[in-house]
């Protein structure tokens, strides 16, 4: 299966790539809009998440921060307090042309990582399960936009039941069940650059039919 590149820049494209080819990075997976962009070509990605499952406080973070400011002639990071549960940075050729990373430990993966060409990405299933736990915290629009292209390949009862595996600490059905239609903060974010046609209206439509075949 072909990655749809096209959702995102070709600086963000190689920078993806060279990430994935550098040893410093060799437990970290795409993870996010980005991933599920490059799956399915439905929307513009700007971003790279990339997550591991390694134990915490066994990434060489500084190694990773020696790594960035050695490639990319411009590096900033957002973050002056000692690491916690991972890092975030611009890079890029400047201020103006930089991405946004996002290097984060995460809980287990419950499913096995993807490859293309050396790009490792977290699978479909994983990243559905992922984009349910932050609609249960209350999702953004590119979140649902996410969502109402994965329906086409999970149930609406698969994917509660990959939430409930990847997340059993946290699983809330009931209030996942309340957030899936909870637009209010939503109707207030920008909207994402759409590749296929759909719009936010029609969008949330679907998202109350879906979850009435739960």
């Amino acid at each position: 299966m072909p990655l749809h590149f096209n959702t995102v820049t070709p600086l963000l494209k190689t920078i993806l790539e060279d990430l994935m080819q550098a040893d410093e990075f060799k437990d970290f997976r795409l993870v996010g809009g980005t991933a599920l962009s490059l799956y399915y070509g439905h929307r513009m990605s700007v971003d790279i998440d990339l997550f591991s499952d390694a134990e915490y406080g066994s990434l060489d973070f500084k190694a990773i921060d020696d790594y960035l400011r050695a490639h990319y002639f411009y590096v900033d990071s957002m973050d002056i307090a000692p690491i916690g549960m991972g890092k975030s940075y611009y890079v890029g050729r400047s201020a103006d042309e930089s991405v946004k990373l996002d290097l984060y430990y995460t809980d287990p993966f419950i499913d096995q990582v993807q490859e293309f060409s050396g790009l490792r990405l977290a699978s479909k299933a994983e990243i559905t399960a992922m984009k349910l736990d932050v609609i249960q915290r209350t999702g953004r629009k590119k979140d649902f936009w996410d969502i109402d292209r994965l329906k086409d390949d999970f149930t609406i009862t698969e994917m509660f039941a990959l939430h409930a595996k990847r997340y059993p600490y946290t699983h809330e059905r009931e209030l996942l069940k309340e957030k899936f239609t909870d637009f209010n903060q939503a109707d207030e974010d920008f909207e994402p650059m759409c590749l296929r046609g759909r719009h936010w209206e029609l969008i949330k439509v679907d998202m109350i039919d879906f979850k009435n075949t739960l």
